[in-house]
């Protein structure tokens, strides 16, 4: 895959004869022109242009179809016969690769729709939402109408040299947007909350995430995969399970959450024939998970075997152990041990389906590098870490980071660091943005950020830059921040960029103090730090933000909607 490139000509307000006219004086200066058979993709994709140029300009431009095509300046969206005369067609794209670009009097908006395969892309809808984002100047700053940047101009004109390719770095964008499940109804319950109230609150997270380009073209899994285990083999085979304390292998009262034994040689047969089985039925997969179950009440295996398995020299590390009094045991990584057991599965399922990937997490008590312990080429393993709320465990994650990146061919990104510091405001935004564009630059191709609670007046600011950052990895972080207080706070901008300093500020402080106390972040610790004197501080951020406002109802609109943030703190 050929790396991002990008090369964009700026919209200007002053028109030149030059420019493309879309819209003039409020009326439709254009059509919008799309193949009579296209692709669905492309069709949201030219109604997402069609809305945002008529709130834009109030001008409904009209779509056509190729087949009957207008004369005057046009927008292409999409494969059609009119692209192909140009000599564009998404058959030679890369995968996901995105084009834009003024042709004479059309102004081209296409991308890679499909795969190979036939499994549906985004790449038209992804190059409509770069037009409107980097040419057009809107912004979406967090869901909704309050958070919609969208510049009100009555002439709406694209630059005659325009130009735009982007083959997208990442196979793989994702931010997880938690949505309702029986576990968060729980937490509502408490809080005296319906499911209608939390889905109407969450209700455009969907729509931010995808116009922000999160997605990609990857397809398969890597999460917890042997969830009916027990259900299937433990009658027959109660020695493929995990030897427990007690002396049993007895898994039926932890549910989905079996734990192995690893180091069985039938086991890892029985795996590797079902992982091929899968491999070969779902040609379009890149990957299938090996990951072992995570939690539960039981816990890793105690036999002899699978402790041969793990190194001497890894380090030191605690997690769940029964029956004992303070529930966890000290006990060396058992990174060696998964990564064995990973690999063989690996070795077997190579003979016959040699270029696909089989994803495995370093997570829980095997997330170290392993010391012998080999790592198969065709592994895509998943790093779960990163934290900054607390800059020991932070350096210690990234530098297993580091090792890993030397160790392994494949990784994936899977952390839960969007959910540091809880729904406090915290800022970690700066170190996010530019550890993953080091990750990328490092040969980081799948990322999954889990923990998005769309929590967007405490956090939206670090989900912001974090999906910039995704799909531009060549983007500057501090003109990002710059840019998302100067789209949404205008006059007030320097001030409420004040206001995130001042939390990033606050936020290296609890990091740097959690280290010293070596205490974990949590409510009680984080709610110290956060004194009346700083909360205070934050306040007058907001209040200076406000009397330069003043006048303009949807600013301060805007900087009520951040005082959610401070005034939780105080409540909290």
């Amino acid at each position: 895959m050929r790396p991002l490139v990008a090369v964009v000509a700026a919209f200007t307000c002053a028109m030149s004869p030059a420019d493309l006219t879309l819209v003039r004086d409020g009326q439709p200066a254009c059509a919008i022109v799309l193949a009579r058979e296209t692709t669905g993709v492309a069709r949201e994709a030219a109604a997402e242009l069609q809305d945002h140029l008529r709130q834009m300009s109030g001008a409904e431009v009209p779509i056509a179809y190729d087949d009957d095509p207008p004369e005057g300046t046009r927008i292409l969206v999409g494969d059609s016969a009119l692209t192909s005369d140009l000599g564009l067609n998404s058959d030679d794209f890369d995968i996901e690769q995105i084009v834009i670009r003024a042709i004479g009097d059309d102004l081209v908006v296409m991308g890679d729709d499909a795969k190979p395969s036939g499994t549906e892309l985004q790449g038209t809808y992804l190059a409509a939402c770069e037009l409107l984002e980097n040419v057009l100047g809107v912004r979406w700053l967090w869901p909704g109408e309050l958070g919609t940047i969208i510049p009100e101009r009555a002439t709406v004109t694209v630059p005659a040299d325009l130009n735009i390719t982007i083959s997208p770095r990442l196979l793989k964008r994702n931010i997880r947007n938690i949505q309702w499940n029986a576990r968060v109804q729980r937490g509502l319950d408490k809080l005296g909350f319906t499911r209608e109230q939390f889905d109407e609150v969450h209700r455009d997270g969907a729509a931010w995430s995808r116009r922000h380009r999160i997605g990609g073209s990857f397809r398969g899994g890597y999460g917890h995969a042997y969830g009916k285990f027990w259900e299937t083999y433990g009658e027959e085979h109660p020695e493929w399970f995990a030897l427990q304390p007690d002396g049993t292998r007895d898994q039926s009262k932890v549910g989905n959450r079996a734990r192995l034994c690893i180091s069985n040689q039938e086991l890892i047969a029985e795996i590797a024939r079902l992982k091929i089985e899968e491999l070969q039925a779902n040609p379009d997969r890149d990957c299938v998970s090996i990951s072992p179950n995570d939690g539960g009440a039981s816990t890793f295996c105690t036999c002899e075997s699978c402790e041969a398995w793990d190194s001497p020299d890894g380090p030191m590390i605690q997690f769940w152990w029964p029956d004992t009094d303070n529930r966890r045991i000290d006990h060396v990584s058992l990174s060696d041990r998964f990564f064995r057991f990973y690999s063989a599965i690996a070795e077997i399922v190579a003979e016959q389906c040699p270029d696909r990937m089989l994803g495995a997490y370093a997570y829980s008590a095997y997330t170290s590098v392993p010391i012998d312990a080999p790592v198969h080429p065709n592994l895509l393993v998943g790093f779960v870490g990163l934290n900054y709320m607390n800059r020991e465990s932070g350096e210690e994650s990234l530098e297993r980071w580091r090792g890993w990146s030397a160790k392994a061919n494949h990784l994936f990104l899977r952390p839960n660091l969007l959910g540091g510091g809880m729904s406090w405001p915290v800022n970690f935004v700066r170190r996010l943005g530019k550890d993953v564009q080091s990750f990328i630059a490092g040969g980081l191709t799948v990322t999954d950020f889990d923990c998005c609670y769309q929590h967007w007046a405490t956090k939206g600011l670090a989900y912001y830059v974090l999906a910039e950052v995704l799909w531009n990895p060549s983007a500057d972080v501090d003109a990002l921040i710059s840019d998302y207080c100067r789209a949404g706070w205008g006059p007030a901008a320097s001030e409420v960029e004040s206001y995130f300093l001042a939390i990033e500020r606050k936020t290296d402080e609890i990091s740097e103090a959690s280290t010293y106390m070596n205490r974990k972040q949590s409510q009680p610790v984080i709610a110290e730090f956060y004194t009346d004197d700083f909360l205070d501080e934050c306040q007058g951020h907001l209040d200076a933000a406000r009397a330069r406002a003043a006048g303009d109802e949807t600013i301060l609109a805007r900087i009520d909607f951040l005082q959610a943030g401070g005034t939780y703190a105080r409540l909290n």
